[in-house]
C-alpha cells in the first residue's frame, strides 16, 4: 500500500532556488559528475563494489565533492566496513563541518568501531542539526544505551515516537528505557499493551493508575489523551491536554488539540477562547494562524476562517505565506476556484519556492486536472530533486494520466539518489504490484523496505498484495493479516485481505473484510461490488 507521506512540504516553505536546487556547480568537472551518476546507477542495481570504484574515480577528479565522499561513507557502512565509512564521513565533514548526515555517518561508524563516547557526541550533534530524521535519533539511542545513558535513550525514543507515533518498536524501547530509570511501572506497561491490543477501557484505567504515582510523566499523559480522544471521551481528553499545554505553551500541536477537543466536547465557547488565546500568544505567526483557520473550518466556521485569512492577505498582499493561508481557508470552505486563484498568485509571487507549485498541482489532481498538474510537478522535481515527496507526487500524477513508464521513472529518481530509502522502495514496489507488472522486482523492493521497518503496516500490505498478484495466496494471507494487526485497520488493507480470502474460497472471512473496508468509506463502489458478488 502507498500511504501518502503527508508530505514533507509545509505551507510555509519558501526555499529559494539558489539554496535548494541540485547544485551541479559543486563538481569541478563534468567527468566527476558523470562518474557520480554512474555510481548511483550501479548502487541501485546492487553492485556496490563497482559503485565504489566510480565514486573513487569521481573523488580523484574532484577531491572536495562532499556528496561523493558522503556516498562512499554510506555505502561502506552498508557493506559492514565502519573504518572506511569513518574515513569518508570525515572527508565530507572537512568540506562542510555542519553536514548533519555526515555527522550521523561518522557517529554510526565510531559506534560500530566500539568508540561509544566519541560516537555519542557526534550523534548528538547530528540530531541537534536535524532532529526530524528518525534514523539519526535511533542511532543516538543505541549509542546512549551502550553507555547506560538511559535518560538520553528515553529522550531519543520520545523523539522517535513523536516522529512516528505508530512505531511500536520505538514505544516498546521507550517504555523499557523509562522503566530502567524507575519512571515507568507495571501500570504503564499494562496500559501500553492494552492500547496496542485495542482495549481502550483497560488502557485508560492503567494509564490513570500510573499517573497517580507519576503525575509529571508526560509520555503517559499523551498516551492517555490519545486513548480518550479515540474513545470520543472529549471532555476528559481536553483536561489531560490542558495539563500538557500548560507545561508547553509554545507547542502549537497541543494548542491545536486543546481547541479542537473543546469543540468536539460540545463547548464551542471554550474552543473560541482557546483560539483567541492562541492568537494573543502568537500574534504574527502564520503557523498559529493556520491552526486557527483549520479549527474554525472544521467546526462549522469556514466563513469566519475565510474572512480572517483575507484580512491577513489585505495586510500583506504580496506575502507568499499570506497567499497560502488564504488558499488554505478557501480549501477548507470548499471553494476550489478561490483556492486555485490564490495559489496561482502565490506561484507568481514566489516562482522559486517549492510550496506553491506542489500545492497547486495537488488541487488540480483532486479536481480531475492531472494534465495541468504534471508540468508543474515535473518542473518542481527538476528544481528540487532532493525532496522525495515531489517525486512521489509526480509519479502518482503520471500514473493517473496512464503514463506508467513516467511514473516509474519519477520513483526511480528517488532511489537513484537514496538507494535505501524505505518509503521509495515501498512506493515503487507497490506501483509495480498494483499494476501487476514487474511483480518479482516488486517483492524484492518491498522486502528491502521491510528489512528497515519490519512493523510498517503499509509495507506489509504491499508485500501481501505483491504475493497475491503472483498467486501465492498463503503468503499473501499471512502478510495481510499481519498488516491488519499492525495498522489497527485500514480500508485498503481490509479490501486486499478480502480479495485473498475470496480467492481462497473463504467467503465469510472475505465478507467481513469488505464490510470493515466499507466502514471507512461507505461510498466505495468497487468494494460494494465485491461484497455483492459474495451473496
Amino acid at each position: 500500500m502507498w500511504r501518502s507521506v503527508g508530505v514533507a512540504i509545509s505551507l510555509f516553505v519558501s526555499a529559494q532556488a539558489t539554496g535548494r536546487d541540485q547544485d551541479h556547480s559543486q563538481y569541478s568537472s563534468e567527468e566527476a559528475l558523470r562518474r557520480y551518476a554512474q555510481g548511483r546507477l550501479l548502487e541501485e542495481q546492487g553492485v556496490r563494489n563497482q559503485a565504489l570504484d566510480e565514486y573513487y574515480r569521481a573523488l580523484s577528479l574532484d577531491p572536495t565533492a562532499r556528496d561523493v565522499a558522503r556516498r562512499v561513507s554510506e555505502v561502506a557502512a552498508q557493506m559492514g566496513d565502519p573504518g572506511r565509512s569513518l574515513e569518508f564521513a570525515e572527508r565530507a565533514l572537512a568540506t562542510d563541518p555542519t553536514d548533519a548526515r555526515a555527522r550521523w555517518l561518522k557517529g554510526a561508524a565510531l559506534l560500530n568501531l566500539g568508540k561509544d563516547a566519541d560516537a555519542l557526541a557526534m550523534l548528538q550533534s547530528a540530531v541537534e542539526r536535524d532532529s526530524d530524521r528518525i534514523e539519526y535519533v535511533r542511532t543516538l539511542a543505541r549509542a546512549a544505551e551502550q553507555l547506560d545513558r538511559f535518560d538520553l535513550v528515553a529522550k531519543s525514543y520520545r523523539r522517535a515516537v513523536w516522529l512516528d507515533d505508530e512505531d511500536g518498536e520505538a514505544w516498546f524501547q521507550l517504555a523499557a528505557a523509562e522503566a530502567r530509570q524507575g519512571h515507568f511501572g507495571l501500570f504503564f506497561l499494562r496500559g501500553w499493551i492494552a492500547e496496542a491490543r485495542g482495549r481502550p477501557e483497560e488502557a485508560e484505567k492503567d494509564y490513570r493508575q500510573h499517573l497517580q504515582a507519576h503525575r509529571d510523566d508526560e509520555t503517559a499523559r499523551r498516551r492517555l489523551t490519545a486513548v480518550l480522544a479515540r474513545d470520543k471521551k472529549y471532555r476528559e481528553a481536553l483536561e489531560e491536554t490542558r495539563i500538557l499545554a500548560r507545561a508547553h505553551p509554545r507547542d502549537l500541536e497541543l494548542r491545536h488539540l486543546e481547541a479542537d477537543l473543546a469543540f468536539e466536547g460540545g463547548t464551542p465557547a471554550e474552543g473560541m477562547q482557546s483560539l483567541d488565546r492562541l492568537r494573543a500568544d502568537f500574534p504574527d505567526d502564520p503557523e498559529a494562524l493556520n491552526v486557527r483557520l483549520a479549527v474554525l473550518a472544521q467546526h462549522g466556521r469556514a466563513k469566519q476562517a475565510v474572512t480572517e485569512a483575507e484580512r491577513c492577505l489585505s495586510d500583506h498582499p504580496n506575502d507568499m505565506r499570506a497567499l497560502l493561508l488564504a488558499a488554505r481557508s478557501r480549501e477548507l470552505s470548499g471553494d476550489t476556484a478561490g483556492e486555485i486563484a490564490h495559489l496561482r498568485r502565490a506561484l507568481e509571487a514566489a516562482p522559486d519556492s517549492l510550496a506553491p507549485p506542489v500545492l497547486l498541482a495537488r488541487v488540480y489532481q483532486q479536481s480531475g486536472r492531472a494534465s495541468d498538474a504534471e508540468p508543474l510537478l515535473a518542473k518542481a522535481h527538476a528544481r528540487f530533486p532532493d525532496v522525495p515527496a515531489v517525486a512521489f507526487d509526480l509519479s502518482q500524477c503520471r500514473e493517473k494520466l496512464g503514463d506508467f513508464a513516467g511514473a516509474e521513472a519519477a520513483a526511480r529518481d528517488v532511489l537513484n539518489r537514496e538507494p535505501d530509502n524505505a518509503t521509495a522502495l515501498n512506493f515503487l514496489g507497490y506501483l509495480f504490484a498494483d499494476h501487476n507488472r514487474k511483480v518479482n522486482e516488486a517483492v524484492a523492493l518491498i522486502r528491502r523496505a521491510l528489512a528497515q521497518e519490519p512493523d510498517n503496516g503499509a509495507f506489509l500490505d504491499s508485500l501481501g498484495w505483491a504475493y497475491y498478484r503472483l498467486g501465492r495466496l498463503a503468503e499473501a494471507r499471512s502478510q495481510l493479516e499481519r498488516a491488519v494487526a499492525v495498522s489497527g485497520g485500514d480500508p485498503v488493507i481490509h479490501e486486499h485481505l478480502g480479495d485473498v480470502y475470496k480467492d481462497m474460497k473463504l467467503k465469510e472471512l472475505a465478507r467481513d473484510q469488505y464490510q470493515k473496508s466499507l466502514s471507512f468509506d461507505r461510498a466505495n463502489e468497487r468494494v460494494r461490488a465485491k461484497l455483492s458478488s459474495l451473496r
